[in-house]
């Protein structure tokens, strides 16, 4: 009996290693399950976006700022949050692209509240127009990787 309690032990100790030496690639599922709650609240901000660039007119420059300020800000934190996702070697290309589409828009959205702030209809108006193009650019890289991990939604 005292042969094979370091005999369980040594085995023990060798089976712990197996699998969690944090070198092993994340698993396609845990990422879909994580990239999906981003996705969620990444529909849910071009919604917001859509709806403050189509209902700009009818706002003061001061609401202005502050809405487009706040969309900044959850568009920079999202495309943080698109970082911070570990996926499979396989998807890492395509979350990247995701991750730099979604930068820029941030920016503009920043430069739409300093035009806001500056009383600068022009820019302002500039800056609707390139979120739209830029919103493309998300929504493309976002239906790359969804069909990739086979999200239809």
């Amino acid at each position: 009996m005292r042969r094979l309690i370091p005999v369980l032990l040594t085995a023990a100790i060798a089976l712990s290693g197996c699998g969690g030496g944090g070198s092993s690639e994340p698993s396609t599922s845990a990422f879909k399950a994580s990239f999906q709650a981003q996705k969620a609240k990444l529909s849910e901000l071009g919604e917001a976006v859509g709806s403050a660039v189509t209902g700009a007119a009818s706002k003061t420059n001061g609401e202005l700022v502050t809405e487009f300020k706040g969309l900044a800000a959850r568009a920079t934190a999202l495309a943080g949050s698109f970082g911070q996702l570990e996926a499979p070697a396989k998807y890492k290309a395509d979350l990247a692209a995701l991750q730099s589409s979604l930068t820029p828009v941030a920016g503009t959205l920043n430069s739409i509240e300093a035009a806001a702030a500056a009383n600068d209809g022009n820019a302002a108006k500039a800056g609707g127009e390139t979120i739209v193009t830029e919103g493309q650019q998300v929504r493309n890289a976002d239906n790359t990787l969804s069909a990739k991990l086979g999200i239809t939604e």
